[in-house]
C-alpha cells in the first residue's frame, strides 16, 4: 500500500511537471515570436493560447474567451512588403524552444541528480520545448500545418510567398476590425501562376471571396472562382479544408445554388465530421441555411439561428454573430 501511494505522489508530481513546461515552452515560443516580430517591425495584435486570447480591437487591448485557440501571436506584417519575412513568421518561436532545448541538454549533462524524479521532471521539459520547437504540440492536433510545412509550401512560388503576406494582413486585420473589408483592393488578385494545388494560394482564394461578399460583388462568380480549387481538397489542412467546406457550402446554399454534388458534400459523413471539430459554430449557420433553402422550414432554421447566436455571444465570436444575424434577416424575410 505504501509502494503505491508513493507512486501516484510521483504521478502528480510527473503531471505537474508537464503542465509547468507547457505552460513555460508555450511562454519561450511567444516570447520568440515578439522578438522576431520586432526585429522585422511587424506590430503583434493578438495573443492566443489556453482558451483566453488579448487582441487589440480598434485600437484598444480586449480580453475575449474562444471556443478553441492554440497558442499563438497574431501580428500585423511590415507595410512594405520587402520587408516581410516568412521565416521570421514560422520558426521564430521555435528557434526559442530549440535554444532551451540546448541550454537544457548542457545542464542536463553537467549535474548529476541524486532524486530521479527531478530527472524525470527535466526530461519532460526538454521534450515539451522539443515539440514546440518543431510546431507539432499544439499544432498538428488542432489541425493546423507545422511552420515547416508553410516555409515549403510558401517557398514553391512566387505567388504562393505574395499569399502568405497577403492572408497574414488579412489575419491582422480581421483581429483589429473584425473583418477583412479594409484590406487593400490591390492585394485582392490572384496570380496567374499560383496553380490550385497550394494551400497558401487555396486561403488567398478563400479571401477573395470573403473580402468579395463584405464589398457586395456578384456571389455566384466569387463562387465560382472558388470552385476551380476544388483539386485542392487533398492538399489542405484540416482547418483550412473546413473553412473552404463551410464557405463553399453556405454560400451556395445560401444563394439557393442546390447542385448535386454540393448537396452530397453537406450529407457526406465525413465532411460533417470535419466541419464539427474544425467549425464547431458552423454547424448552426450551415444547418440552418440547408433547413430553410432545402428541406423548407423557416421556422426550424430560425430555431438553429438563435441557438447559435446564444454560444457565439457567449464565446465572443463576432463574426459569427454578424453571419447568423445577416442569415435570420433573410429567413425572416
Amino acid at each position: 500500500m505504501q509502494v503505491f501511494g508513493q507512486f501516484i505522489a510521483t504521478v502528480g508530481w510527473l503531471g505537474l511537471a508537464l503542465v509547468a513546461s507547457e505552460l513555460g515552452a508555450t511562454l519561450i515560443h511567444w516570447l520568440g515570436q515578439w522578438v522576431g516580430f520586432r526585429l522585422i517591425g511587424a506590430r503583434i495584435v493578438r495573443i492566443a493560447g489556453f482558451r483566453l486570447q488579448l487582441s487589440k480591437v480598434h485600437g484598444h487591448w480586449k480580453l475575449e474567451r474562444p471556443l478553441t485557440r492554440h497558442p499563438h501571436l497574431v501580428a500585423a506584417p511590415p507595410a512594405d512588403a520587402k520587408r516581410f519575412n516568412h521565416a521570421i513568421y514560422c520558426f521564430g518561436g521555435g528557434l526559442f524552444n530549440l535554444l532551451t532545448v540546448m541550454l537544457s541538454l548542457i545542464t542536463l549533462n553537467q549535474f548529476k541528480f541524486s532524486f530521479d524524479l527531478w530527472l524525470f521532471a527535466l526530461i519532460i521539459w526538454i521534450w515539451v520545448n522539443t515539440l514546440k520547437a518543431a510546431q507539432l504540440l499544439p499544432m498538428n492536433l488542432h489541425g493546423y500545418p507545422t511552420a515547416g510545412q508553410e516555409f515549403r509550401q510558401a517557398r514553391e512560388s512566387t505567388a504562393a510567398m505574395t499569399a502568405a503576406y497577403v492572408t497574414a494582413c488579412a489575419a491582422a486585420i480581421k483581429v483589429q476590425t473584425g473583418s477583412v473589408r479594409d484590406l487593400d483592393a490591390s492585394m485582392i488578385v490572384m496570380p496567374r501562376d499560383g496553380g490550385n494545388r497550394n494551400y497558401l494560394v487555396v486561403r488567398q482564394a478563400w479571401l477573395i471571396l470573403e473580402w468579395g461578399l463584405q464589398h457586395g460583388l456578384d456571389t455566384p462568380e466569387l463562387l465560382a472562382g472558388l470552385s476551380r480549387l476544388e483539386p485542392s481538397f487533398n492538399m489542405l489542412p484540416p482547418v483550412d479544408l473546413a473553412k473552404y467546406l463551410d464557405a463553399t457550402l453556405y454560400w451556395n446554399l445560401v444563394t439557393n445554388h442546390r447542385d448535386p454534388q454540393i448537396l452530397a458534400w453537406y450529407q457526406d459523413d465525413g465532411v460533417q465530421q470535419l466541419l464539427r471539430r474544425y467549425q464547431p459554430l458552423a454547424h448552426y449557420k450551415l444547418t440552418a441555411v440547408y433547413e430553410w433553402r432545402v428541406h423548407q422550414q423557416p421556422e426550424q432554421a430560425l430555431a438553429l439561428i438563435e441557438k447559435g447566436l446564444k454560444l457565439a455571444q457567449r464565446l465572443h465570436e463576432e463574426e459569427e454573430i454578424a453571419w447568423l444575424k445577416a442569415l435570420r434577416v433573410q429567413v425572416a424575410a
